[in-house]
């Protein structure tokens, strides 16, 4: 029955609602297939979880092997029992929904899941049933849980000390290319001090915001010669400059200034550069 063995210890997980009757057959046939030096527990899956069970203490768990089938094979469950299983034990789950049990079995960790058949019921477990119910059974991998070995194909670690760089080792017949073979024409001519004032997103001769070039400087200069220069060929375009500020515009070079007499060449005595208050 299901492969149990003498001197096995077996779980089976029942779910609600199930027949006591069919219950406690099951656990006598159980039984007498362990033998005295068996075990057969009893458990409810939904109760499994906080069951306590230790790990690795059944060679085979039976989950929903009863009418009317309503084991659902939820990862956790199927977790919990994985963990209880001993390396190699077997996990038997009967279940009408085949592809969602499939798949939950890999997700929990199960191997050597085999392909569902048709399970092996009595005339009065068939009578009420409107599904096929398939049975499938799997295992648990022949380590546990959490375990570690060594790699046989491993190589051991180099015993140089470190030195904290990089190191190539190179053949001495390996020629190496020669650095300065590698540059062209174009590498060795030099740049025109002019091109590089120019600004590299615009194509213009503007300088950058954190100039250091000396752009900024040469530009401010030549801005300030144009002003310069501006001022002395300045010729008024409303002819009412020298009114006063009241009628010179925001670019008037003698913006500040006091009024003049037309063709009167300013000049600004010590007296009004001094506070008078």
């Amino acid at each position: 029955m299901f492969g149990i063995q003498p001197r096995q210890q077996v779980l089976v997980l029942w779910s609600t609602p199930v027949n006591a009757e069919e219950l406690q057959t099951l656990v006598g046939e159980l039984k007498s297939a362990v033998g005295n030096e068996g075990k057969v527990a009893v458990e409810n899956s939904d109760m499994l979880m906080g069951s306590n069970h230790q790990a690795s203490s059944f060679d085979h768990v039976l989950a929903g092997v009863l009418p009317p089938f309503t084991f659902l094979c939820p990862v956790n469950i199927l977790g919990e029992a994985l963990r209880i299983l001993k390396p190699s034990g077997c996990l038997t789950v009967r279940t009408t929904d085949t592809s969602s049990t499939q798949s939950n079995l890999k997700l929990a960790g199960f191997t050597s899941i085999s392909e569902p058949k048709n399970a092996n019921l009595t005339d009065e477990q068939k009578r009420n049933l409107t599904t096929p119910v398939v049975e499938v059974t799997c295992k648990k991998p022949e380590f546990e849980v959490g375990s570690a070995m060594k790699l046989s194909f491993a190589k051991p670690a180099a015993s140089k000390p470190s030195t904290g760089t990089w190191n190539i080792d190179l053949d001495d017949d390996i020629e190496l290319a020669d650095p300065d073979d590698l540059l062209t024409e174009e590498d060795l001519t030099l740049p025109d001090p002019a091109s590089l004032k120019v600004c590299g997103t615009t194509g213009q001769r503007k300088a950058c915001k954190n100039c250091v070039c000396g752009l900024k400087e040469e530009l401010d200069a030549e801005n300030m010669k144009a002003a310069e220069e501006n001022k002395k060929n300045f010729k008024s375009s409303c002819g009412s400059c020298y009114l006063g500020d009241a009628f010179r515009c925001a670019s008037c070079p003698y913006l500040g200034m006091p009024a003049f007499k037309p063709g009167e060449k300013v000049k600004l005595t010590d007296n009004t550069l001094q506070d008078t208050t």
